[in-house]
């Protein structure tokens, strides 16, 4: 988590979805008390087909160009989020794989 506070300007977009769990006044209750540095979203009605949630919550990173580049349901810890976004920094620094088209 620690990194993710330090990513505000970077190239990519860490979402978190929360598909019949919470209620938008809940879910930022939960994001504000936890000080969650990521964006997140309730999901209803067409969200988890659109989202293809099939648990929550579900967590997605999307590339600059807008393509997901990871997606995990359930929390995947920090260690797992901090990795797939070094991978990303490195990447857009071109240091690393290119993105995919």
């Amino acid at each position: 988590m620690e990194k993710l506070e330090k990513l505000e300007k970077k190239p990519f977009a860490l979402i978190g979805v929360n598909v019949g769990r919470h209620t938008p006044k809940t879910l930022k209750e939960v994001m504000e008390k936890e000080k969650l540095p990521w964006r997140s979203f309730v999901g209803q009605g067409s969200t988890g087909g659109t989202w293809h949630v099939s648990g929550t919550p579900a967590f997605y990173v999307i590339d600059p160009r807008g393509v997901i580049r990871h997606k995990w349901v359930g929390s995947p810890g920090d260690k797992v989020i901090d990795a797939a976004l070094e991978d990303l920094l490195r990447e857009a620094e071109g240091k690393g794989t290119k993105t995919p088209r």
